[in-house]
């Protein structure tokens, strides 16, 4: 019994310390995406494009903001290649993550999470 105990623990800790890293990832992606969507909206109901930048850079690190795994802060990169009336914003958000303390199982010790999110250009409204 001993020996089994012996042999099956080593496999039992790195099968944990697997979830907690998918865990860790699983979240994050979440957040970067829920950071992608606030970016495109609060970009989206900007009046320019220098408004748009700014406002979807201001929403990201707002919705990140609580994170301490996001080295550096997000990055946003909005896609501004159809603003006009009735068109659409992209916004992508990066964020490199920390995994140090899950390295022995092969998670490395950051990986870039990407989000993206597309908002609506209202119709109506006059786009500069």
């Amino acid at each position: 019994m001993s020996l089994e105990l012996v042999l099956l623990t080593p496999v039992l800790v790195a099968f944990m310390m697997l979830m907690v890293g998918l865990g860790r990832i699983v979240e994050a992606q979440s957040q970067v995406d829920g950071a992608a969507r606030d970016a495109a909206r609060a970009a989206s109901v900007a009046r320019d494009r220098g408004n748009a930048r700014v406002d979807a850079d201001n929403a990201a690190k707002a919705t990140m903001s609580g994170t301490k795994w996001c080295r550096g802060g997000p990055r946003t990169d909005p896609d501004f290649r159809d603003w006009r009336q009735g068109g659409q914003v992209s916004v992508t958000v990066r964020c490199d993550i920390d995994l140090g303390g899950l390295s022995l199982i092969g998670l490395g010790a950051s990986k870039t999470m990407v989000g993206t999110a597309t908002a609506p250009l209202d119709t109506l409204r006059r786009i500069d």
